[in-house]
Protein backbone atom coordinates (compact mmCIF):
# COMPACT_ATOMS: atom_id res chain seq x y z
CA UNK A 1 0.00 0.00 0.00
CA UNK A 2 2.98 2.20 0.75
CA UNK A 3 4.66 1.52 -2.49
CA UNK A 4 1.24 2.01 -4.44
CA UNK A 5 1.07 5.70 -2.66
CA UNK A 6 4.77 6.62 -3.39
CA UNK A 7 3.93 5.80 -7.46
CA UNK A 8 1.02 8.39 -7.12
CA UNK A 9 3.09 11.18 -5.45
CA UNK A 10 5.74 10.42 -8.34
CA UNK A 11 3.27 10.47 -11.22
CA UNK A 12 1.34 14.08 -9.58
CA UNK A 13 4.84 15.91 -9.47
CA UNK A 14 6.04 16.65 -13.30
CA UNK A 15 2.24 18.10 -13.66
CA UNK A 16 2.34 19.82 -10.79
CA UNK A 17 5.63 21.32 -12.15
CA UNK A 18 4.45 22.09 -15.02
CA UNK A 19 1.36 23.81 -13.45
CA UNK A 20 3.47 26.49 -12.10
CA UNK A 21 5.90 26.89 -14.77
CA UNK A 22 2.99 27.92 -17.35
CA UNK A 23 2.28 31.79 -17.09
CA UNK A 24 -0.74 33.32 -16.37
CA UNK A 25 -2.81 33.79 -20.04
CA UNK A 26 -2.54 37.77 -21.38
CA UNK A 27 -5.75 39.62 -22.17
CA UNK A 28 -6.37 39.63 -25.92
CA UNK A 29 -5.28 42.70 -27.76
CA UNK A 30 -8.03 45.38 -28.86
CA UNK A 31 -8.68 44.85 -32.08
CA UNK A 32 -6.08 46.53 -34.84
CA UNK A 33 -8.38 49.25 -36.98
CA UNK A 34 -9.51 47.96 -40.04
CA UNK A 35 -7.50 48.76 -43.02
CA UNK A 36 -9.69 48.60 -45.48
CA UNK A 37 -13.14 49.26 -45.21
CA UNK A 38 -16.04 48.79 -48.27
CA UNK A 39 -19.68 50.51 -48.04
CA UNK A 40 -22.68 51.11 -50.07
CA UNK A 41 -25.65 53.44 -49.92
CA UNK A 42 -28.88 53.71 -51.09
CA UNK A 43 -30.94 56.87 -51.87
CA UNK A 44 -34.56 56.46 -52.70
CA UNK A 45 -37.15 59.98 -52.95
CA UNK A 46 -40.55 61.74 -53.50
CA UNK A 47 -39.81 64.49 -55.96
CA UNK A 48 -42.44 67.28 -56.62
CA UNK A 49 -41.59 69.49 -58.99
CA UNK A 50 -43.84 73.08 -59.83
CA UNK A 51 -44.55 73.80 -63.86
CA UNK A 52 -43.18 76.71 -65.38
CA UNK A 53 -42.26 77.46 -68.66
CA UNK A 54 -40.60 80.45 -70.40
CA UNK A 55 -40.91 80.97 -74.25
CA UNK A 56 -37.60 80.14 -76.15
CA UNK A 57 -37.26 82.91 -78.81
CA UNK A 58 -34.17 80.88 -80.60
CA UNK A 59 -35.75 80.15 -84.39
CA UNK A 60 -35.19 76.26 -83.94
CA UNK A 61 -35.90 74.59 -87.32
CA UNK A 62 -39.21 72.62 -87.10
CA UNK A 63 -37.51 68.99 -86.32
CA UNK A 64 -36.45 70.49 -82.95
CA UNK A 65 -40.20 71.14 -82.32
CA UNK A 66 -41.90 68.20 -79.77
CA UNK A 67 -45.08 67.22 -81.87
CA UNK A 68 -48.05 69.18 -81.92
CA UNK A 69 -45.99 72.83 -81.02
CA UNK A 70 -45.36 75.44 -82.89
CA UNK A 71 -42.83 76.94 -80.30
CA UNK A 72 -40.30 76.23 -78.08
CA UNK A 73 -40.02 76.73 -74.08
CA UNK A 74 -37.60 76.44 -71.59
CA UNK A 75 -39.67 74.62 -68.84
CA UNK A 76 -39.39 72.29 -65.34
CA UNK A 77 -37.37 69.02 -66.12
CA UNK A 78 -40.30 66.89 -65.08
CA UNK A 79 -43.56 68.51 -63.58
CA UNK A 80 -45.84 66.88 -60.95
CA UNK A 81 -44.88 64.49 -58.89
CA UNK A 82 -42.97 61.38 -58.89
CA UNK A 83 -40.82 57.95 -56.51
CA UNK A 84 -37.66 57.67 -58.03
CA UNK A 85 -34.33 55.82 -56.90
CA UNK A 86 -31.66 58.47 -57.53
CA UNK A 87 -28.28 56.75 -56.95
CA UNK A 88 -26.83 53.30 -55.63
CA UNK A 89 -23.19 53.90 -54.23
CA UNK A 90 -19.90 51.75 -54.01
CA UNK A 91 -17.57 52.85 -51.86
CA UNK A 92 -13.99 51.71 -51.22
CA UNK A 93 -11.28 53.57 -48.45
CA UNK A 94 -7.84 52.02 -47.65
CA UNK A 95 -5.26 53.48 -45.04
CA UNK A 96 -2.41 51.51 -46.45
CA UNK A 97 -0.05 53.29 -43.37
CA UNK A 98 -1.16 55.94 -40.90
CA UNK A 99 -0.05 58.27 -43.77
CA UNK A 100 -1.20 57.08 -47.00
CA UNK A 101 -4.72 56.19 -48.16
CA UNK A 102 -6.94 55.76 -50.84
CA UNK A 103 -10.99 56.15 -51.32
CA UNK A 104 -13.01 55.26 -54.49
CA UNK A 105 -16.70 56.21 -54.62
CA UNK A 106 -18.87 54.44 -57.89
CA UNK A 107 -22.63 55.94 -58.46
CA UNK A 108 -25.18 53.52 -60.43
CA UNK A 109 -27.71 55.54 -61.76
CA UNK A 110 -27.08 58.63 -60.23
CA UNK A 111 -30.39 60.46 -61.90
CA UNK A 112 -29.84 63.42 -60.05
CA UNK A 113 -26.09 64.29 -61.62
CA UNK A 114 -26.69 63.04 -64.99
CA UNK A 115 -26.29 65.76 -67.69
CA UNK A 116 -28.20 65.70 -69.86
CA UNK A 117 -30.64 63.33 -67.38
CA UNK A 118 -31.82 60.59 -70.16
CA UNK A 119 -28.55 60.25 -71.97
CA UNK A 120 -25.56 60.95 -69.70
CA UNK A 121 -23.63 58.14 -68.47
CA UNK A 122 -25.47 55.50 -66.08
CA UNK A 123 -22.37 54.62 -64.23
CA UNK A 124 -20.13 57.13 -62.48
CA UNK A 125 -16.76 57.29 -60.66
CA UNK A 126 -17.06 59.70 -58.64
CA UNK A 127 -13.62 59.76 -56.48
CA UNK A 128 -10.54 57.86 -57.30
CA UNK A 129 -7.83 58.90 -55.20
CA UNK A 130 -4.35 58.65 -53.30
CA UNK A 131 -2.85 60.70 -50.74
CA UNK A 132 -0.05 60.77 -49.06
CA UNK A 133 0.21 62.74 -45.95
CA UNK A 134 -2.77 63.19 -43.37
CA UNK A 135 -5.36 66.18 -44.46
CA UNK A 136 -6.93 67.95 -42.16
CA UNK A 137 -10.56 69.06 -43.33
CA UNK A 138 -12.60 71.68 -42.19
CA UNK A 139 -13.01 72.79 -38.22
CA UNK A 140 -10.18 70.24 -37.82
CA UNK A 141 -6.79 71.67 -36.10
CA UNK A 142 -3.96 70.08 -37.13
CA UNK A 143 -1.67 69.05 -33.88
CA UNK A 144 1.60 70.43 -35.93
CA UNK A 145 3.04 71.60 -39.09
CA UNK A 146 1.75 69.20 -41.84
CA UNK A 147 2.38 68.41 -45.64
CA UNK A 148 0.07 66.24 -47.92
CA UNK A 149 -0.19 65.30 -51.78
CA UNK A 150 -3.42 63.77 -53.25
CA UNK A 151 -3.65 62.48 -56.73
CA UNK A 152 -6.58 60.85 -58.89
CA UNK A 153 -9.98 62.33 -58.83
CA UNK A 154 -11.22 64.19 -55.52
CA UNK A 155 -13.54 67.10 -54.85
CA UNK A 156 -12.11 70.79 -55.34
CA UNK A 157 -10.66 72.12 -51.54
CA UNK A 158 -13.27 75.11 -51.82
CA UNK A 159 -16.20 72.60 -51.79
CA UNK A 160 -18.54 72.36 -48.82
CA UNK A 161 -17.76 68.76 -47.46
CA UNK A 162 -20.55 68.06 -45.34
CA UNK A 163 -23.85 68.69 -47.08
CA UNK A 164 -26.73 68.97 -44.70
CA UNK A 165 -29.56 68.59 -47.01
CA UNK A 166 -29.89 66.54 -50.66
CA UNK A 167 -30.50 69.28 -52.43
CA UNK A 168 -27.50 72.33 -54.04
CA UNK A 169 -27.38 76.02 -53.38
CA UNK A 170 -27.20 78.01 -56.71
CA UNK A 171 -23.20 78.28 -55.78
CA UNK A 172 -22.80 74.79 -54.90
CA UNK A 173 -24.23 73.43 -57.99
CA UNK A 174 -22.34 76.47 -60.24
CA UNK A 175 -18.65 76.45 -59.18
CA UNK A 176 -17.35 73.07 -58.22
CA UNK A 177 -20.15 70.67 -57.74
CA UNK A 178 -18.31 67.59 -59.56
CA UNK A 179 -14.92 66.54 -58.14
CA UNK A 180 -12.04 66.97 -60.72
CA UNK A 181 -8.80 65.34 -62.30
CA UNK A 182 -6.23 67.08 -60.43
CA UNK A 183 -3.13 66.94 -58.23
CA UNK A 184 -3.24 68.69 -54.89
CA UNK A 185 -1.08 69.98 -52.52
CA UNK A 186 -1.52 71.38 -48.91
CA UNK A 187 -0.63 71.82 -45.21
CA UNK A 188 -0.34 73.85 -42.29
CA UNK A 189 1.82 76.23 -41.11
CA UNK A 190 1.48 75.06 -36.76
CA UNK A 191 -2.21 74.36 -35.75
CA UNK A 192 -3.62 77.28 -37.12
CA UNK A 193 -2.72 78.55 -40.84
CA UNK A 194 -3.20 76.31 -43.35
CA UNK A 195 -2.88 76.65 -47.32
CA UNK A 196 -3.86 74.73 -50.49
CA UNK A 197 -2.60 74.20 -53.89
CA UNK A 198 -3.95 72.66 -57.01
CA UNK A 199 -3.82 71.74 -60.58
CA UNK A 200 -6.93 70.34 -62.68
CA UNK A 201 -7.66 69.29 -65.63
CA UNK A 202 -10.53 71.66 -65.00
CA UNK A 203 -14.10 70.85 -65.67
CA UNK A 204 -15.86 71.93 -68.98
CA UNK A 205 -18.48 74.83 -68.84
CA UNK A 206 -22.38 73.28 -69.49
CA UNK A 207 -25.42 74.29 -67.84
CA UNK A 208 -28.22 72.38 -66.04
CA UNK A 209 -31.56 73.25 -63.63
CA UNK A 210 -30.19 74.00 -60.46
CA UNK A 211 -33.16 71.80 -58.90
CA UNK A 212 -32.93 68.07 -58.52
CA UNK A 213 -32.78 66.94 -62.09
CA UNK A 214 -30.30 68.93 -64.60
CA UNK A 215 -33.32 68.20 -67.70
CA UNK A 216 -32.45 66.98 -71.29
CA UNK A 217 -30.74 69.94 -73.30
CA UNK A 218 -28.98 68.50 -76.68
CA UNK A 219 -30.50 64.27 -76.40
CA UNK A 220 -30.55 62.12 -79.09
CA UNK A 221 -34.18 62.62 -79.96
CA UNK A 222 -33.09 66.36 -80.20
CA UNK A 223 -29.97 65.63 -82.36
CA UNK A 224 -29.91 67.59 -86.09
CA UNK A 225 -30.51 65.59 -88.86
CA UNK A 226 -29.84 65.66 -92.71
CA UNK A 227 -33.26 66.00 -93.18
CA UNK A 228 -35.61 67.75 -90.95
CA UNK A 229 -37.83 64.85 -89.08
CA UNK A 230 -41.62 65.05 -89.33
CA UNK A 231 -43.42 67.24 -86.80
CA UNK A 232 -44.93 64.12 -85.51
CA UNK A 233 -41.65 63.26 -84.21
CA UNK A 234 -40.12 62.14 -80.70
CA UNK A 235 -41.29 63.81 -77.79
CA UNK A 236 -38.29 64.59 -75.71
CA UNK A 237 -37.89 62.42 -72.26
CA UNK A 238 -37.44 65.01 -69.92
CA UNK A 239 -38.04 68.80 -70.55
CA UNK A 240 -34.74 71.31 -70.73
CA UNK A 241 -35.41 72.55 -67.69
CA UNK A 242 -33.91 76.46 -66.61
CA UNK A 243 -30.11 75.38 -67.32
CA UNK A 244 -27.49 77.94 -65.86
CA UNK A 245 -23.57 77.86 -65.98
CA UNK A 246 -21.85 75.53 -63.83
CA UNK A 247 -18.65 73.16 -63.82
CA UNK A 248 -20.03 70.11 -65.45
CA UNK A 249 -18.47 66.38 -64.71
CA UNK A 250 -14.66 65.97 -65.12
CA UNK A 251 -13.44 65.22 -69.16
CA UNK A 252 -11.22 61.95 -68.71
CA UNK A 253 -9.17 63.38 -71.97
CA UNK A 254 -7.14 66.03 -72.29
CA UNK A 255 -8.47 70.06 -72.33
CA UNK A 256 -5.45 70.51 -74.82
CA UNK A 257 -3.15 71.82 -71.92
CA UNK A 258 -5.48 74.47 -70.18
CA UNK A 259 -5.04 73.46 -66.69
CA UNK A 260 -6.57 75.09 -63.66
CA UNK A 261 -4.73 76.32 -60.96
CA UNK A 262 -5.89 77.09 -57.64
CA UNK A 263 -4.57 78.08 -54.53
CA UNK A 264 -6.34 78.74 -50.75
CA UNK A 265 -4.97 80.30 -47.51
CA UNK A 266 -7.15 78.93 -44.29
CA UNK A 267 -7.38 79.87 -41.21
CA UNK A 268 -8.34 78.17 -37.67
CA UNK A 269 -9.12 78.52 -34.47
CA UNK A 270 -11.08 76.64 -31.65
CA UNK A 271 -11.49 77.49 -27.92
CA UNK A 272 -9.83 74.98 -25.07
CA UNK A 273 -12.52 73.21 -24.64
CA UNK A 274 -13.91 72.40 -27.96
CA UNK A 275 -17.28 73.48 -27.85
CA UNK A 276 -16.78 76.40 -30.16
CA UNK A 277 -14.96 76.71 -33.97
CA UNK A 278 -13.62 79.06 -37.02
CA UNK A 279 -12.50 77.90 -40.13
CA UNK A 280 -12.02 81.07 -42.88
CA UNK A 281 -10.53 80.08 -46.62
CA UNK A 282 -9.99 82.39 -49.42
CA UNK A 283 -9.43 80.94 -52.65
CA UNK A 284 -8.80 81.33 -55.77
CA UNK A 285 -9.13 79.45 -59.79
CA UNK A 286 -7.96 80.17 -63.07
CA UNK A 287 -7.94 77.77 -66.35
CA UNK A 288 -8.31 78.96 -70.18
CA UNK A 289 -11.79 77.97 -71.75
CA UNK A 290 -11.27 75.31 -74.62
CA UNK A 291 -12.59 76.31 -78.14
CA UNK A 292 -15.25 73.48 -77.39
CA UNK A 293 -15.63 70.13 -75.09
CA UNK A 294 -17.27 67.28 -75.68
CA UNK A 295 -20.28 66.71 -73.58
CA UNK A 296 -21.13 62.98 -72.76
CA UNK A 297 -24.78 62.43 -74.15
CA UNK A 298 -25.06 65.66 -75.85
CA UNK A 299 -24.45 66.94 -79.39
CA UNK A 300 -24.16 70.49 -77.14
CA UNK A 301 -20.36 71.45 -76.42
CA UNK A 302 -19.12 72.81 -73.79
CA UNK A 303 -16.77 75.81 -72.79
CA UNK A 304 -16.25 78.53 -75.84
CA UNK A 305 -18.74 76.89 -78.10
CA UNK A 306 -21.73 76.94 -75.16
CA UNK A 307 -21.09 80.80 -74.81
CA UNK A 308 -21.47 81.47 -78.45
CA UNK A 309 -24.47 79.18 -79.37
CA UNK A 310 -25.78 79.36 -82.66
CA UNK A 311 -25.92 82.47 -84.67
CA UNK A 312 -26.41 84.60 -81.30
CA UNK A 313 -23.64 84.18 -78.91
CA UNK A 314 -23.51 85.70 -75.07
CA UNK A 315 -21.55 88.85 -74.97
CA UNK A 316 -18.37 87.24 -74.02
CA UNK A 317 -14.34 88.08 -74.76
CA UNK A 318 -11.63 85.93 -74.41
CA UNK A 319 -10.85 82.81 -73.23
CA UNK A 320 -10.30 83.54 -69.38
CA UNK A 321 -12.54 81.57 -66.55
CA UNK A 322 -11.45 82.63 -62.79
CA UNK A 323 -13.24 82.93 -59.73
CA UNK A 324 -12.28 84.06 -56.46
CA UNK A 325 -14.34 83.66 -52.54
CA UNK A 326 -14.03 83.11 -49.45
CA UNK A 327 -15.35 80.75 -47.08
CA UNK A 328 -16.73 80.63 -43.51
CA UNK A 329 -17.44 77.71 -41.93
CA UNK A 330 -18.26 77.86 -37.89
CA UNK A 331 -19.56 75.75 -35.19
CA UNK A 332 -21.04 76.55 -31.83
CA UNK A 333 -22.79 73.51 -29.31
CA UNK A 334 -24.83 71.62 -31.76
CA UNK A 335 -24.68 74.98 -34.37
CA UNK A 336 -23.29 74.77 -37.42
CA UNK A 337 -22.76 77.71 -40.26
CA UNK A 338 -21.39 77.38 -43.61
CA UNK A 339 -21.01 80.42 -45.84
CA UNK A 340 -19.39 81.44 -49.14
CA UNK A 341 -18.98 84.25 -51.16
CA UNK A 342 -18.07 83.40 -54.90
CA UNK A 343 -16.91 86.51 -57.53
CA UNK A 344 -16.99 84.93 -61.30
CA UNK A 345 -15.34 85.72 -64.63
CA UNK A 346 -16.80 83.34 -67.36
CA UNK A 347 -14.81 85.59 -70.75
CA UNK A 348 -15.65 88.38 -69.48
CA UNK A 349 -19.36 87.30 -68.31
CA UNK A 350 -19.35 88.67 -64.79
CA UNK A 351 -21.51 86.98 -61.85
CA UNK A 352 -21.34 87.05 -58.49
CA UNK A 353 -23.59 86.28 -55.12
CA UNK A 354 -23.23 84.28 -52.12
CA UNK A 355 -24.46 81.23 -50.29
CA UNK A 356 -25.61 81.01 -46.62
CA UNK A 357 -26.33 77.82 -44.47
CA UNK A 358 -27.80 77.25 -40.97
CA UNK A 359 -28.07 74.14 -39.20
CA UNK A 360 -28.72 72.99 -35.60
CA UNK A 361 -28.90 69.22 -33.98
CA UNK A 362 -31.04 68.08 -31.37
CA UNK A 363 -30.09 65.05 -29.32
CA UNK A 364 -33.31 63.18 -28.96
CA UNK A 365 -31.49 59.67 -27.59
CA UNK A 366 -34.23 57.29 -29.30
CA UNK A 367 -38.10 58.39 -29.28
CA UNK A 368 -39.12 54.26 -28.60
CA UNK A 369 -36.71 51.10 -29.29
CA UNK A 370 -36.60 48.60 -31.94
CA UNK A 371 -35.11 45.60 -30.33
CA UNK A 372 -32.32 46.57 -28.47
CA UNK A 373 -31.83 49.61 -31.15
CA UNK A 374 -33.40 53.20 -30.17
CA UNK A 375 -34.63 54.48 -32.96
CA UNK A 376 -35.40 58.67 -34.03
CA UNK A 377 -31.82 59.42 -32.54
CA UNK A 378 -31.78 63.47 -33.49
CA UNK A 379 -33.06 65.92 -35.45
CA UNK A 380 -31.53 68.49 -37.55
CA UNK A 381 -33.29 71.53 -38.90
CA UNK A 382 -31.78 73.37 -41.68
CA UNK A 383 -31.89 76.96 -43.50
CA UNK A 384 -29.80 78.00 -46.65
CA UNK A 385 -30.20 81.03 -49.15
CA UNK A 386 -28.20 81.66 -52.11
CA UNK A 387 -28.14 83.88 -54.83
CA UNK A 388 -26.68 84.78 -58.39
CA UNK A 389 -26.58 87.85 -59.97
CA UNK A 390 -25.18 88.26 -63.12
CA UNK A 391 -23.71 91.54 -64.92
CA UNK A 392 -24.27 90.58 -68.42
CA UNK A 393 -27.31 89.95 -70.36
CA UNK A 394 -28.18 87.06 -72.76
CA UNK A 395 -29.18 88.34 -76.64
CA UNK A 396 -33.25 87.53 -76.72
CA UNK A 397 -32.18 84.54 -79.40
CA UNK A 398 -30.41 82.67 -77.24
CA UNK A 399 -30.78 79.30 -77.27
CA UNK A 400 -30.72 79.00 -73.06
CA UNK A 401 -31.53 82.59 -72.13
CA UNK A 402 -32.10 81.45 -68.59
CA UNK A 403 -28.55 81.49 -68.02
CA UNK A 404 -28.22 85.10 -67.46
CA UNK A 405 -31.47 85.01 -65.42
CA UNK A 406 -30.94 86.37 -61.55
CA UNK A 407 -31.95 83.87 -59.25
CA UNK A 408 -32.73 83.50 -55.08
CA UNK A 409 -33.32 80.42 -54.04
CA UNK A 410 -34.45 79.65 -50.27
CA UNK A 411 -34.18 75.98 -48.74
CA UNK A 412 -35.72 74.94 -45.88
CA UNK A 413 -35.50 71.65 -45.06
CA UNK A 414 -34.81 68.77 -41.74
CA UNK A 415 -32.90 65.80 -41.69
CA UNK A 416 -33.95 63.08 -39.13
CA UNK A 417 -31.55 60.58 -38.01
CA UNK A 418 -33.79 57.38 -38.04
CA UNK A 419 -31.28 54.74 -36.79
CA UNK A 420 -27.19 54.49 -37.31
CA UNK A 421 -26.78 54.59 -41.04
CA UNK A 422 -30.80 55.41 -42.05
CA UNK A 423 -31.72 59.08 -42.15
CA UNK A 424 -34.84 60.80 -43.78
CA UNK A 425 -34.42 64.34 -45.14
CA UNK A 426 -37.73 66.50 -46.14
CA UNK A 427 -37.25 69.81 -48.17
CA UNK A 428 -38.43 72.99 -49.98
CA UNK A 429 -36.68 74.50 -52.44
CA UNK A 430 -38.34 78.03 -53.13
CA UNK A 431 -36.94 79.66 -56.30
CA UNK A 432 -37.33 83.26 -57.54
CA UNK A 433 -36.25 83.08 -60.81
CA UNK A 434 -36.17 86.92 -62.35
CA UNK A 435 -37.39 86.56 -66.09
CA UNK A 436 -38.58 89.06 -65.51
CA UNK A 437 -41.83 88.64 -64.29
CA UNK A 438 -40.43 86.36 -60.87
CA UNK A 439 -41.11 82.79 -61.68
CA UNK A 440 -41.07 80.38 -59.25
CA UNK A 441 -39.94 76.58 -59.83
CA UNK A 442 -39.84 75.00 -56.47
CA UNK A 443 -39.68 71.23 -55.51
CA UNK A 444 -40.53 68.95 -52.93
CA UNK A 445 -37.43 66.68 -52.11
CA UNK A 446 -38.21 63.87 -49.62
CA UNK A 447 -35.34 61.47 -49.43
CA UNK A 448 -34.67 58.13 -47.79
CA UNK A 449 -30.81 57.41 -47.17
CA UNK A 450 -29.64 54.28 -46.00
CA UNK A 451 -25.68 53.67 -46.23
CA UNK A 452 -24.29 50.17 -45.19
Amino acid sequence: MKLLRLILVCSLLPAAAVAQETPAPTPSPSPAPRRFRVGGELKAHFRHSAFEEVKDLFPFPGFFLPPGQTEVFERTASKGSSLEVSTVNLIGEGDFTPDISARLEVHFLDVYNRNPTTSDDRIAVREAWLRFGRKYESLELAPKTTFYAEIGKAPRFSKQRLRRLESYGLWSTAVGRFEELQLELGGSAGKNVYWRAAVANGNPLFFRDPNALAGDNGTPERTPQPTPRPISGTRPIIESGFPILYDSKANDFSLNGKFQLGAGLGYRAKDEKDTQALDVLGWYFHRDLADAVAIRGSFYLGDLMLLRGVLFPLPFSGHNKSEYGINVEARRGEGRLFAQFVHQDIAKLVRRGFEIEVAWQFALNGLFASGDTSVINWIQPVVRFSNIGNKFEAPADYPAPSVAFDWRKYDLGVRVGIVRGLDFTAEYSRHDMIVPPKLHPDELLLTFRAAF
